[in-house]
């Protein structure tokens, strides 16, 4: 995952929480130096906070309301339903089980997904190359993603980019991801619709 970074901190929560923190520390640091003749980097220990805060605490309170995007993280369980048309220009449709592991912190999110096959097994692996969480006009939220495809050349499916808009919606059955997908697979260019229900969160591996 990539690095530290603002893009989805409240402005007003960013600085407040510094300001607050700088203040403490540059207290706590005085008090330090007068007493025992140490002093301390208040920039290193507040960037070294807010990188444990992005990392592992970010989307815990009271840190949650720091940040403006929902915890997408989890694993998601549902069907993928993909069409194409074939050399004859016929339409070819079908729907699969699909899987979806979502990793995120407070800077980034990555998106694993694997589809079944009709035999049970799994097929290749898209990871996603760069994502981002957006906010709908209608207040819910959606990631947007560009993912790369392994591919499987035992089953003759080369790898392959595309990419998906996935809306998140909570209602009384959980949490769901529903949306659409593009690729530029050869020899056909598929899309398709994407319903997943969240699973557990602490299932990230896959059978």
């Amino acid at each position: 995952m990539e690095k530290f970074s603002l893009r989805y901190l409240k402005p007003s929560a960013f600085i407040a929480i510094c300001v607050l923190l700088g203040v403490s520390l540059f207290a706590a640091n005085k008090f330090i130096n007068t007493h025992w003749g140490i002093s301390i980097s208040v920039f290193a220990v507040i960037g070294g906070l807010l990188g444990i805060v992005n990392n592992f605490l970010w989307n815990v309170r009271p840190f949650s309301w720091m940040y403006s995007v929902p915890d997408f993280s989890g694993r998601y369980e549902g069907t993928l339903l993909y069409e194409f048309r074939n050399e004859k220009c016929e339409v070819i449709s079908e729907t699969l089980g699909h899987i979806k592991v979502i990793v995120q912190n407070g800077s980034d999110v990555v998106i694993n997904s694997w589809t079944k096959k009709k035999d049970g097994t799994m097929s290749s692996k898209s990871t996603s190359i760069e994502a981002s969480i957006v906010k709908e006009k209608d207040g819910t939220f959606s990631i947007i993603f560009n993912y790369l495809n392994e591919g499987n050349f035992e089953l003759g499916f080369a790898p392959h980019y595309g990419t998906e808009i996935l809306r998140l919606v909570k209602n009384g059955d959980g949490k769901h991801l529903i949306g659409k997908y593009y690729t530029e697979r050869l020899p056909y260019q598929t899309k398709g619709k994407i319903d997943l229900k969240f699973n557990n969160n602490e299932s990230y591996h896959v059978k």
